[in-house]
Order: structure tokens, then sequence, then C-alpha cells
């Protein structure tokens, strides 16, 4: 979670660099050592330039209803989880809060079959050259593969290896023959070779503290479920004709979904409307705030905005606003008839706060906005863009603190409402 002690000062952004060194995760692709919440590199690089296009022709996004409605018992559940600096502690609550979500599908009546895949929020950014620009791609192994995941080196070196993996996972290895869980209760088979299916989870969703401080939850989601839908691609096959969608956003910060065409707001040479402080040599992760969001009198609102900060018509905000329009999303949801919830910076009932952080122009500099919620590991951002998306496919319980002590509950809530759903 977002501390502001261990956190580097904008100054010194520019000048502590973290080291680079080269490797590969199985199955995907292994970030070098990062500083917390915003890659420091040597300076920005090209993105990736992948802009998937959604078919939103059978869906107008505006109603959990779009999309067609399971005819079997199958779910298929996608875990999106922010791999960047500030949440070792959060992944470490998520892989232990896994039981909640296996004891209830396991005993539900008559059986269910469902399947589980992890991926992160890094799709990379022009400062966040160095790290693992996962897209999408599952990741399947068991975090004790990855141990070079959970430490990155910036002003000062943190090893979340203990608390987010070991703490919770007790296989050294994974070798799934699909990258992700598959279990038939109906049968009594699974996939996993060794250990049980709880075991595999809670290996499987620490996801390390390395990847890039411009969070994409949203994207990353999004290009998921398409990877899960083109052959040819490892994660094809994921998505089961008649199955629930089931999607968990793990963040404690902003969607950062930006389009790539855009990333000159990222840039020092670029226009700089949406920096906290125009002069620094770095943005800060408030350019996700400002250029997706508009606030008026205590409450806020995804916007589509120009290079410029200028909102521009709906009609135009596929080509012209610098973040991925909202709808974009609603409409893929909708046409998968997908259940949502997000564990990110609401407050414990579920509520949103949305203030101005007075008492730490820091943290206003840094993320555009006071803490939404804050707890003794330190505090989060409060959700816009995402919270949008859980209203409307969030069921009766999609928004979940991240500052909560433990997501036990939160998962055995959400697996309930999967149960609900399924015929």
């Amino acid at each position: 979670m977002l501390d502001i002690n261990a956190r580097l000062s904008l100054a010194s952004l520019a000048v502590i660099l973290a080291s680079v060194s080269g490797c590969k995760r199985e199955g995907s692709y292994c970030p070098s050592p990062v500083e917390a919440d915003l890659d420091a590199s040597t300076g920005p690089m090209v993105g990736t330039g992948w802009d998937p296009v959604i078919d939103s022709s059978d869906s107008d996004g505006g109603s959990s209803g779009d999309g067609p409605a399971p005819v079997r018992r199958l779910v298929d559940i996608l875990f999106v989880v922010d791999d960047s600096g500030s949440m070792g502690e959060e992944q470490a609550k998520l892989a232990s809060g896994a039981a909640g979500l296996v004891a209830v599908l396991d005993t539900a009546s008559p059986p269910i079959d469902y399947r589980v895949a992890v991926t992160t929020t890094d799709n990379g950014n022009p400062w966040c050259g160095s790290t693992s620009h996962e897209e999408g791609h599952f990741v399947a192994t068991s975090c004790q593969q990855r141990a070079q995941d959970f430490v990155f080196e910036g002003v000062m070196t943190i090893d979340a290896y203990e608390e987010a993996c070991l703490g919770a996972c007790a296989l050294p290895s994974l070798d799934l023959p699909q990258p992700w869980i598959d279990v038939e209760r109906s049968t009594d088979t699974t996939n996993v070779p060794e250990g049980s299916v709880l075991e595999a989870l809670e290996c499987m969703l620490p996801q390390g503290i390395s990847g890039c401080g411009f969070e994409q939850p949203l994207e990353s989601m999004s290009r998921a479920i398409l990877l899960s839908r083109t052959e040819g691609e490892s994660e094809h096959g994921f998505r089961r004709e008649g199955a629930l969608l089931a999607v968990v956003l793990v963040t404690d910060e902003a969607d950062c979904s930006y389009d790539a065409d855009h990333e000159t707001i990222f840039l020092p040479d670029g226009n700089r409307v949406f920096w906290s402080d125009p002069g620094a040599p770095a943005p800060t992760s408030a350019v996700c705030w400002n250029a997706g969001v508009v606030c008026s009198g205590g409450s806020c609102r995804s916007a589509n905005l120009d290079e410029d900060a200028n909102e521009v018509p709906d009609a135009d905000a596929d080509l012209d606003a610098v973040m991925h329009p909202v709808d974009r999303y609603l409409a893929q949801l909708g046409s998968e008839g997908a259940l949502v919830m997000a564990i990110n910076g609401v407050a414990p009932d579920g509520s949103v706060v949305y203030q101005d952080s007075m008492d730490d122009p820091g943290f206003q500099s840094d993320f555009g906005i006071g803490p939404g919620c804050e707890s003794a590991a330190g505090r989060a951002v409060p959700p816009v863009r995402v919270h949008e998306v859980v209203d409307e496919f969030g069921g009766t319980g999609g928004a979940r603190s991240i500052c909560s002590d433990e997501f036990g509950s939160a998962l055995a809530s959400f697996a309930e409402e999967i149960v609900a759903r399924l015929p």
C-alpha cells in the first residue's frame, strides 16, 4: 500500500536509478528491479503501441444484463493484480484470503467447474522500460519461481519475498498444462499436478512488487479477455462458452489505462498539463488522475480529456482522449455478461471519499487526490474509473477496501455471488 516514507522524493527520482538486470519470468516476462510506484529507468521509452479494438456492436455497455447469462455451472475467474512497489502486504492478504474463494466454490451444490487465471496491471509506460509488461498475459507459476520480482531497488531496497510469497505459498514450483488453474468439481478432477488447488492459487496470486507504477488494471483486464479468445495465444481457451466471467481487480492506485498514441502526456518534451509540477524532471502518478478524472463539489467522475486537458465529445473519445474511455471497458464486459469485484481504495463500507490531502501536500502531488482509505500499512488512492465499472458490473458487493485487515471475507462473498449467478 502507498506509504509516504517508502517513496522517493520527486527531486531524488531524477538522479537515483534502479539497477537493471535482464531476466525472464517462466511463462511471462520478468521485470528488472524498479523504484516503488514509478519505474526508475534512465529515461522514457516508446510504449508497446498495441491498441486492441473492442467490438461493442452488440452492447451499449450500459447494463450488466446486456451480455449473455451463464447457461452452465461454469465460471472463469480472472485476477488482475497490481504488481507495483507498494503491494507486498496486499498480495500477502490476497494469497491468504484465497481460502475464502475456494471454500465456497468447492462446497457448492450442484458442483461448480471453475478456472482461475492471474495477470498484472503492467502494460508498460514511457517511464517503465525495464518492467515486465505482461499486457494481459497470464502468469501461472509459483511465486517461489519468481523471487526476483519481489525486490525493488531505488533510494532503498525493499524485499517483499518473505511477506508476500513465502508467508502463504508452500509450493516451490508450479507446472500447469495450461496457464490457469482448472477445477472440474463435477468430475472431481483438476489440472494441478502437485499440491492442492488452494495451494496452487496461494502461490499464483502473489505477482511481485517490481512492475510498472503507472497501473492499468482496466486495460490489463481487457487484453486478458481478448487473449483468451485469440487463437494461437497461450491464453486461448480460458473462456468457455456458457460460462460466467468473473473479474477481480486489486490495486491501491488510480487506473492509468492510457492510449499509447498520447503517451506525450508523460514525456518531458510533451505537454505537461497533467503533471503536478510542470517543472519537475519526471511525472508522478498524479498524471493518471488528472488525465482521466474531473471533480466538483466533493464528487468525481471519469472524463475523456485530450492532450490539452479539454473534454472531448464521446464520439471522438476513442481517438482524442488520452485515457481509454471507460465506456470501452463497459462495452466489453457487457458483451461478456461479466461480474466484477475491485479491492481498492474505497472505505471499509465500500463508499468512496474524494478530498484533497491538505495535511500531506506530498501525497497530493504524487497522486492528484487525498487517500480514499488508510490502514497501519499505508494509504490507497480512491477509485473513479474502476469504480464506474464496479457500479455497472459489481453486483451487490463489488467494492471492497484494500485497507481491510484481510481479504478472505471479500473473496468468499464474491464466490457466493458467483454461485448465485449460475444456473
